[in-house]
């Protein structure tokens, strides 16, 4: 893989990251997607692209929605949402998988699934 393909695949996998951890942020919370793109002043459509690494978000509009609702945004840069997850379940001694924690790994999988397609899409890759 050449150097530029070494760097989109970085860009790929931090911005689905990012958008892992959005959703889970937000699904935990119990927020629909609207709530947090009146955050950014932006349409629900815009977000969604957000979350299917579609766009990429701006660094202002990550700091705004953790702002807003009162989101480490540490966690959501540089943390990995798998052990965010794990972390939450511990800190609230669930015993049961509560029914969002499956709602978070669908999303996961469908942001795998579709985000690379996404990403590269009208991208030239050497």
């Amino acid at each position: 893989m050449s150097r530029k393909g070494r760097k989109n695949w970085n860009n790929l996998e931090i911005s689905k990251r990012i958008a892992k951890q959005l959703v889970l942020h937000r699904l935990w919370s119990e927020l629909p997607q609207r709530e947090l793109a009146k955050d950014i002043n932006a349409t629900f459509q815009q977000y969604q692209k957000l979350e299917k690494c579609i766009n990429r978000i701006f660094a202002e509009q990550l700091i705004s929605i953790c702002k807003n609702r009162g989101w480490d945004s540490s966690v959501i840069l540089q943390g990995n949402p798998e052990d965010t997850i794990r972390e939450w379940i511990k800190e609230f001694n669930i015993d049961a998988l509560p029914h969002k924690y499956y709602k978070v790994i669908n999303q996961w999988e469908m942001i795998d699934k579709s985000a690379e397609k996404n990403y590269y899409r009208g991208k030239e890759i050497e």
